[in-house]
């Protein structure tokens, strides 16, 4: 077994001899089998316990245990307490999954804090084998039915390439001595289960079932190398990303002969369900889709705007939205304003005005201003007279003219006096404030960018 998992190491670049790594041990035969073998393969590794207290006295002899086994092998160990049933009732968990929580919440943090390299789980193949078939009976995608991975970020499993049998093995040629959970032989868990029920059946079956599925895996995890390969190509086409939004075209997606499974595909990452791709294509095969928002499971609000799925990355809020209710006053003295966005505010006879044509300055007759000045967000109903027009127009119809989408409509801030638009900001001023042969003084803004 040594050699195995030592050119597993090698080939699948694991770690290095130089590298400090963690062994996660619970005391049960693969962790034992797993701390030995690394160690007698020169790696520098230290041990990592927890004790959950979830089988009372059987918990702290297992934590006895590993305290004697590091002991004897001069192994640096590392332990801790979790109450783990108080922790999974809080958080409405099951206790495996409580368990798992904690365990890797504090190995996290212990490789931090104690410089480590990477943490080493005891997963072999028989764990391989287990884990699809649960994914596979709860339901999954393709993802799922690939297997557990030989390295995960900081997490690496260097027994993969060995079964359990051995395992029991190389325990018992090197007279190691381990600690059972009796939990194992409990059939109450889904993966015991798994491993005592259902798998020694499909093995009885099917004598050659273990090493066949491992194969089937093998292929699966190839397929899901191409799936990935022709995703990554369909996103070279369909999503566009720029510092503040993420844009997919729906249109190509609605084209495609697998557009659901590319629309999850592509949307996964950002937290929509499936169901919620559902509903996208469902909207976006309508002929005038505009303005349906959406919400991922990640808090990331979304919206269809002319075909396009656009995913704002700094989350701002809808119309209707708090945001919209935000109000700022400028009184007459001010010459400078930092919030919500930097203005800065200069007087002059109209003798001295220069005239600067910019989208971001804005150029009216002081004298028909009257202060204080108010910055808000647009509201249904908001009608101003744009520059050069002599008619009333909706904001809302500037808007699309303008072809904003809902998440600029919703960033745009709008300068009023005596509740009149004077300006929407870096967009058009309204042209009853404009300077005029009668103009005497000019009151210029400015929105300051940052250098």
């Amino acid at each position: 077994m040594l050699s195995k998992v030592e050119s597993y190491i090698v080939e699948n670049k694991l770690f290095a001899h130089g590298n400090r790594i963690l062994v996660g041990v619970s005391g049960g035969r693969d962790s034992i089998a797993l701390l030995f073998a690394l160690k007698k393969l020169g790696y520098n590794v230290s041990a990592a316990h927890c004790n959950f207290h979830l089988r009372g006295d059987e918990s702290n002899r297992d934590q006895q245990f590993v305290e004697a086994f590091c002991n004897n092998h001069s192994i640096p160990l590392f332990q801790t307490d979790f109450q783990t049933e108080e922790y999974s009732k809080s958080r409405h968990i099951s206790i495996e999954m409580g368990a798992r929580e904690l365990r890797y919440g504090w190995f996290d943090k212990l490789l931090d804090s104690e410089k480590f390299d990477f943490i080493a789980i005891a997963h072999h193949l028989d764990d391989v084998i287990e884990t699809f078939l649960i994914n596979m009976s709860r339901g999954t995608g393709l993802q799922g039915l690939t297997g557990i991975k030989p390295k995960n970020g900081r997490i690496v499993r260097p027994m993969l390439c060995v079964s359990r049998d051995e395992v029991t093995d190389f325990v018992s040629e090197n007279n190691l001595r381990y600690v059972d959970d009796s939990t194992n032989f409990e059939s109450v868990y889904m993966r015991n289960k798994m491993r005592n029920i259902i798998i020694p059946s499909l093995q009885e079956a099917n004598p050659t079932f273990k090493k066949s599925l491992l194969t089937s895996i093998e292929n699966l995890n190839q397929a899901y190398g191409f799936n990935l390969h022709y995703l990554e190509m369909l996103k070279k086409e369909i999503v566009s990303e720029n510092e503040e939004e993420i844009v997919i075209d729906l249109d190509k997606i609605i084209k495609d002969e697998f557009s659901d499974y590319v629309c999850f595909e592509l949307l996964k990452p950002y937290g929509f369900s499936p169901k919620v791709c559902r509903d996208i294509l469902t909207v976006a095969a309508k002929k005038n889709c505009q303005g349906d928002q959406f919400l991922s499971n990640l808090g990331l609000k979304a919206i269809i705007n002319r075909k396009k799925f656009v995913i704002k990355k700094n989350n701002p809020t809808f119309a209707n939205d708090n945001a919209s209710e935000e109000i700022y006053t400028i009184d007459g003295n001010a010459d400078m304003v930092v919030k919500p966005l930097a203005l800065k505010l200069s007087k002059c006879a109209i003798e001295d005005f220069v005239l600067r044509k910019e989208p971001v300055v804005c150029n009216i007759d002081s004298d028909l201003i009257e202060f204080p000045f108010v910055l808000r967000h647009w509201k249904k109903g908001d009608t101003f007279i744009p520059f050069g027009m002599k008619g009333r127009k909706k904001l809302s119809d500037f808007f699309i003219d303008e072809k904003l989408s809902i998440f600029e409509k919703e960033s745009v801030w709008l300068l009023t006096s005596g509740n009149e638009i004077v300006w929407v900001v870096g967009l058009r001023t309204d042209n009853r404030f404009r300077i005029t042969k009668n103009t005497k003084r000019v009151l210029t803004i400015e929105v300051v960018t940052k250098s």
